[in-house]
């Protein structure tokens, strides 16, 4: 366990200095003895802000709400810009996730989009908009176009300080559009394979000069999908509008409305020869249906003849309308004291309609369909947010204090399949499968929830000198959930009307320190904390009222550095992540029990590197290496208590790795592109099944006429057949698409 992890180490310390030598080597090339060249600061800064996913010099209000840049946080924040998305044709917010370092992510069953990263994946990844999060991921996150976001940002680690409860393995925040000060607008239209349609359309400037001042945006794309009766129709529009009241006070309105219908493919089948049940004193090969949860498959493969074929049933569907609103005033009171308040609603309404589950059956030799579900979701979250920011000198030392507050309510409404439906369907053929309709049966509601939460947060940084500041927050959270039951989806009549509440109050928080080695060279290191319960919220009952939040720790050292006359930035991070508490299975004087003694450890390296060498280059570069496993988890199998210790949590790579080069020769054509690779991934938590690794390449050449701009993209040239995120529902695999090319055009006025 620890030889990889000190070999990495090595590694990026050789890295390290390999890079601060070649920027001062290529310094003392470029710069004769008696000659002093002079760039323009703010000109490189604003371009590597605009054109790279680690702008040093950038603030990312995800890391901290104090306004501090990039440099000079004591974590590891990426920033995904407009602009790269643009240059690098992500359409999507998750495609735009996935070009940080050490993201990998992908769209689950029913379009919903999932992300892993140090370790851990789902629901440990909290999903924003604009630092509201409506709920866990798996509840309310939805496949956006990424037209319509300014930027994506990235807070690797623990981030309870930011967002409260959750967020143990990072936060991924979307952040709108802004008013614009100055005219501008952009469209684009884009078509590609399978009768994939993009259309997007922006327009921003003053309404008032200097008084007003607004921001719209409207994105639309549909496709048939590789797969059949796969189509996908997303619509999103946004709207931002700025009001300069006076010279202290600024009112800022946001709205968003998104909105989705989808065919859903669930996946394919893998096929396999046999079965081998791990947890068996001897261990022979069998010929059955696997059972995901003990077995390991004997020459598990797809059948490219099955590639575009979907089990799902006619009539399924996934079907959602979100939205997020909030008004955010800004009022600079004095010199050294700025007041800032938020008022936010967003909402959801999903329905959903799916067979979730399709399996290779080696005896009959033919798929087994199961899990028949109906969803109902409708949420309603109220809140506001206010702090104050404090600027003044401590003991002689510049200090910056803010203390703020969040006060909310979500209500959800629940709904499921009735308890006497049957959720399996007739086996069906590989090749030839016949669509059917699911039973003619409607949603039940099951559960209205109400989540109360009150926060009050405090963030700190005081430099206690010129070159070492200290960097800090804690966190107090108040959580109450009430949860009505409404009915029993499992039994006929309902069950009575039944009311369960729950009250949780976590102390969360970060500390670090920054020492500003040199001029370019920052080092830090710091300690963070987050907690999150047992179970989602929304789900939460009284069988589990018993159990604490779950906690989260990490340690993470790291260095920042800019070099080669500001051509590059390079960002190196060492970190160590234990979430424990885990809900694991004992046997005690021969009873089953459960207890919170179970642990997920998590340890790795993350590299990535900026370049902007001039003559038309932009480089950049990233790596990330991750070694995870359970530690004193046990898992309840019904027939007994299984070990997972040792064992790899699901979707969490070894090691994820990206390249993108851009030249552009003279002022019209831009060649672009570059590999991607992912390491193979566990499927479950049984380890028995996995994930391929694979190895991705995009390319791209752009030509610039007057305003306009023509793309023909190419992805996945090399045809690689992979899962874009693997999950535990079965041996299946949500396979990406095949080599496809496509065209945009954009115009920019």
């Amino acid at each position: 366990m620890s030889r990889p992890i000190h070999a990495v180490t090595l590694l990026a310390a050789l890295a390290s200095v390999a890079f601060t030598s070649a920027g001062r080597a290529a310094d003392a090339a470029a710069k004769p003895k008696d000659e002093t060249v002079q760039l323009d600061k703010f000109a490189v800064i604003a371009d590597k802000q605009a054109n790279f996913s680690l702008p040093l010099d950038a603030v990312a209000g995800t890391g901290s709400r104090l306004g501090l840049a990039n440099r000079d946080l004591p974590a590891s924040v990426s920033v995904i810009t407009q602009e790269v998305i643009q240059l690098r044709g992500l359409r999507t917010a998750v495609e735009a996730v996935e070009a940080a370092v050490g993201m990998t992510g992908g769209t689950q069953f029913g379009s919903i989009p999932g992300y892993s990263t140090r370790g851990f994946s789902a629901n440990n990844i909290t999903v924003m908009r604009d630092g509201i999060r409506q709920n866990t991921a798996s509840q309310s996150s939805r496949q956006i176009d990424a037209f319509n976001l300014d930027r994506v940002e990235i807070l690797k680690g623990p981030s309870s300080l930011m967002f409260g409860e959750g967020a143990l393995g990072g936060a991924v925040n979307y952040v709108s559009k802004a008013p614009d000060r100055r005219f501008r607008g952009e469209a684009f239209a884009s078509l590609g394979a399978w009768n994939t349609v993009r259309l997007g359309f922006g327009l921003g400037g003053p309404i008032v000069q200097d008084v007003l001042s607004y921001r719209f945006d409207v994105s639309h794309a549909s496709t048939d999908g590789y797969v059949d009766r796969n189509g996908q129709d997303y619509t999103g529009f946004s709207g931002a509008l700025g009001w300069q009241i006076t010279p202290k006070l600024t009112l800022t309105a946001y709205s968003t409305y998104l909105r989705d219908s989808v065919e859903s493919y669930y996946g394919t089948p893998v096929i396999y020869d046999a079965v081998v049940n791990t947890t068996a004193p001897v261990q022979t090969q069998e010929v059955r249906k696997v059972n995901t949860a003990t077995d390991r498959l004997i020459n598990p493969r797809i059948d490219a003849r099955a590639r575009r074929t979907n089990y799902n049933i006619e009539d399924n569907f996934a079907k959602t309308e979100n939205s997020f609103h909030r008004v955010r005033a800004d009022f600079a009171a004095t010199p050294g004291i700025d007041v800032r308040n938020e008022a936010y609603v967003a909402t959801q309404l999903l329905k959903w309609r799916n067979l979730e589950n399709n399996t290779w059956n080696p005896v009959t030799q033919r798929v087994d369909l199961g899990e028949f579900a109906l969803i109902y979701r409708d949420d309603l979250l109220v809140g506001d947010r206010f702090d104050v920011t404090f600027k003044s000198d401590l003991a002689g030392r510049k200090n910056r204090l803010l203390i703020g507050g969040d006060v909310s309510r979500n209500d959800l409404t629940r709904g499921s399949t009735p308890g006497n439906v049957a959720t399996t369907l007739p086996s069906a053929s590989l090749l030839a499968p016949t669509p059917v309709n699911g039973p003619a049966v409607r949603v039940v509601k099951t559960a209205r929830i109400a989540i109360k939460t009150a926060a009050l947060f405090v963030e700190d940084v005081l430099d206690i000198t010129p070159q070492l500041k200290l960097v800090g927050g804690l966190r107090y959270d108040d959580i109450v959930v009430q949860r009505d039951t409404l009915a029993n989806p499992t039994t006929t009549p309902a069950t009575p009307f039944s009311t369960f509440e729950k009250t949780y109050r976590p102390w969360t928080g970060r500390a670090g320190a920054v020492w500003s080695a040199t001029r370019e060279l920052n080092l830090y290191a710091s300690y963070s904390r987050a907690a999150e319960p047992v179970t989602q919220l929304v789900s939460l009952t009284s069988a589990r009222a018993d159990f604490s939040l779950q906690k989260g720790r990490q340690f993470e050292v790291g260095a920042k550095q800019t070099f080669w006359n500001g051509k590059a930035d390079a960002t190196l991070a060492f970190f160590d992540i234990e979430k424990k508490d885990l809900l694991t299975q004992t046997v005690v004087n021969g009873v089953r029990v459960s207890q919170q003694i179970g642990a997920i450890v998590s340890r790795g390296a993350e590299l990535a590197l900026a370049l902007s060498p001039g003559d038309g280059w932009r480089i950049e570069a990233n790596a990330a290496y991750t070694e995870a496993e359970y530690r004193d988890f046990n898992e309840n199998l019904g027939a007994g208590v299984v070990s997972r210790a040792g064992n790899t949590p699901p979707a969490v790579p070894e090691w994820v790795a990206n390249l993108f080069v851009a030249k552009k020769f003279g002022h019209a054509l831009t060649l672009s592109g570059g590999p991607r690779h992912v390491a193979r991934r566990a499927a479950n938590n049984n380890n028995g099944i996995w994930s391929p690794g694979y190895t991705t390449l995009d390319a791209a050449a752009s030509y610039a006429w007057e305003r306009w701009t023509f793309t023909l993209r190419g992805r996945n040239l090399l045809d690689r057949e992979y899962e874009d995120f693997p999950t535990a529902a079965g041996a299946m695999r949500r396979l990406a698409d095949p080599r496809n090319a496509e065209l945009t055009v954009r115009l920019a006025f």
